[in-house]
């Protein structure tokens, strides 16, 4: 033992743990989480980030899409081609079998009903198909970073990718069937935003609500069907009173198609009013409940 020194256990020492005082220690406060805004200007942070997400991962949804219709019609020898058969023969088998079942002497009946059937499949297809959309990427969503967002919407595309391409098959039959082409064509666009619009607001509910009630997806399914038969697409919306053709929320949006496609005639203000409405507030309703729960998803797969 060097002169001076004293033996000195461990024990004996005081280690000063103050962070005020120990320069040693970091100074840290500890503060509640900063207040989350609330109202528009958080549905304003919620577009502007999903929609820098999007853009970010838009090669990501371009793939799936992509993928999803390569695998469908894969080892198939018609392939893509099926996209446009396949609603030329469910139209043909549904024009003769509802035309004697129902003995309706509408001459231009089978555009009439391929004008409903082909907006109808794109709607209800997308809907079933988003009910599961979150469950059934579950491994991709726990293994790598993702905006769910993009699932329920490459549903939406890949199902408005044959709707285009079975309007393909419409156009190819209007001039056999003696349908002209008029300028009225031209609004197709508008109403094909508007029922996209509809159709991914009711994606999100139920997308949403499947992943915490697994129930609402067989649910989903028996609603639709139910639904189909209760719009006039296969019978004339003259057999039902106005009450019960405007508490349809799809009315106006079929209605829509049929005007255009089956009747070449420009379509009543009230009736783009109503589809314009009823769109927004699927949206906006369904864009909501999608956000508010977009971070409980992982815990619930």
């Amino acid at each position: 033992m060097l002169p001076g020194r004293s033996l000195r256990r461990p024990s004996d020492e005081v280690i000063n743990m103050d962070v005020s005082t120990n320069p040693s220690v970091p100074h840290v406060e500890f503060f509640p989480p900063p207040h989350k805004p609330r109202g528009p200007s958080r549905w304003i942070g919620w577009v502007t980030d999903d929609h820098r997400q999007l853009v970010r991962f838009w090669p990501v949804v371009q793939n799936m899409v992509v993928q999803d219709l390569r695998v469908r019609y894969q080892r198939s020898m018609l392939g893509f081609f099926w996209t446009l058969l396949h609603p030329i023969l469910m139209m043909t088998t549904l024009t003769i079998v509802f035309s004697q079942l129902l003995v309706i002497k509408r001459e231009d009946y089978a555009i009439y009903l391929f004008a409903g059937m082909v907006p109808w499949n794109f709607f209800s297809g997308t809907v079933n198909d988003s009910a599961f959309s979150i469950i059934h990427n579950e491994a991709l969503i726990r293994k790598i970073f993702l905006p769910k967002l993009i699932f329920p919407l490459t549903r939406l595309l890949i199902n408005l990718t044959t709707f285009v391409l079975s309007m393909v098959a419409l156009f190819i039959l209007m001039k056999p069937l003696g349908v002209r082409f008029t300028p009225q064509l031209l609004l197709l666009p508008v109403a094909i935003a508007l029922l996209s619009g509809f159709t991914l607001g009711l994606g999100l509910i139920v997308a949403t609500t499947n992943t915490f009630f697994r129930d609402c997806g067989h649910l989903v399914s028996v609603i639709l069907q139910a639904w189909y038969f209760m719009t006039p697409i296969i019978y004339e919306s003259t057999n039902l009173p106005p009450w019960r053709l405007w508490a349809n929320p799809a009315y106006p949006f079929i209605k829509l198609f049929q005007v255009i496609l089956s009747e070449g005639k420009w379509p009543d203000p009230s009736l783009f009013l109503a589809a314009a409405g009823i769109a927004t507030v699927s949206l906006g309703i369904g864009y909501v409940a999608f956000k508010c729960h977009e971070d409980k998803f992982v815990f619930r797969l």
